[in-house]
């Protein structure tokens, strides 16, 4: 006779199947995803990375209806995160990692939007009357480096750097959708926040709930996890790679550094939160510029772990606590 945990682990199971067939099916192409945008915003121009939180929500929403318990109600909290653990090994890495960046919460932390604004009031104070450059001008661009020869320019694209950084802040709140490639195709770490881009000089501005901690996932280098695979005759669209655990290929016409660098960091996030339980931790992960970020808790057990284990396979991998800078 089946115990009530198994007979609750086997409901979510069956969700997570038909959710990742549905997921599948929905990443097939470009047009597969656009039929799915537009079926939800049929109003709105197709976009990749807007919307697609509450599109991938009301995907495993569907699932749910259709194989959930016999009772129909909206899934909670819980539910979305069992579901997510269920779906872990029925997802290939980048699929699963686009569809865990969309349907995770952000609820536990939070940047202090004040504080960002108070900077950029203090930046503007601070900038010389006298200076023939306006980096807060609204549309201010950074001079080339190969054209920088003056401190005035120098200080002008550090402004317009920090500027930017202050600005996402400023503007951060949960509502933040990732976002998302067709298989085949090189799959991108931006979101409609732009919090992605955010540098270590954004770190003093995150913070969390008390019993949660930051951490940041960092390395020196990328371990390449796609191979070349020599076409004949050549493929005109691009170079085709191949990555082990993922069935199709990946066709990249910039020759494949973009496709090594984003792979290794949903690589990185994939493995962690199977490891950590989502159903009873907290850990929530943000790929950030090189790094990545990781609300996780306060003492950070099971991600250390984790990164214990990656390291074994990847020793570039430095795991650190708290604001870098």
């Amino acid at each position: 006779m089946q115990s009530e945990g198994t007979r609750i682990y086997n409901i979510y199971y069956e969700v997570a199947k038909t959710f990742a067939a549905r997921i599948n099916a929905v990443f097939e192409s470009e047009a597969t995803l656009e039929a799915e945008f537009k079926k939800n915003y049929e109003q709105l121009p197709f976009d990749r990375t807007d919307h697609w939180q509450g599109i991938i929500y009301n995907i495993l929403r569907d699932a749910w209806f259709e194989s959930g318990p016999g009772v129909k109600t909206e899934p909670t909290g819980y539910d979305r995160l069992a579901i997510l653990r269920a779906s872990h090994g029925l997802l290939d890495y980048n699929l699963y990692s686009q569809v865990l960046l969309n349907l995770q919460t952000y609820n536990g932390m939070a940047y202090q939007s004040q504080a960002a604004d108070k900077e950029i009031e203090k930046l503007k104070a601070e900038w010389p009357k006298e200076a023939k450059l306006d980096p807060f001008a609204p549309k201010a661009k950074m001079v080339k480096l190969t054209e920088v020869v003056t401190e005035e320019q120098k200080k002008y694209n550090v402004t317009i750097s920090t500027l930017r950084a202050l600005r996402i802040i400023s503007q951060f709140n949960p509502d933040v959708s990732f976002r998302v490639s067709p298989k085949g195709k090189t799959p991108a770490l931006a979101d409609s926040r732009n919090v992605s881009m955010l540098g270590e000089g954004g770190d003093k501005y995150l913070k969390t709930l008390p019993e949660l901690a930051v951490w940041y996932l960092t390395w020196s280098s990328v371990s390449p996890l796609a191979k070349y695979v020599p076409a004949n005759p050549p493929n005109p669209e691009g170079m085709e790679f191949r990555a082990e655990g993922i069935a199709y290929p990946f066709i990249s016409k910039s020759g494949g550094d973009i496709l090594q660098d984003v792979l290794f960091v949903r690589k990185l996030i994939y493995e962690i939160t199977g490891d950590v339980d989502l159903t009873q931790e907290n850990c929530t992960v943000i790929p950030r510029m090189n790094s990545v970020l990781i609300v996780a808790d306060k003492y950070g057990t099971s991600l250390k772990k984790s990164v214990e284990r990656l390291k074994a396979q990847y020793p570039m991998l430095t795991l650190v606590e708290g604001a870098r800078a």
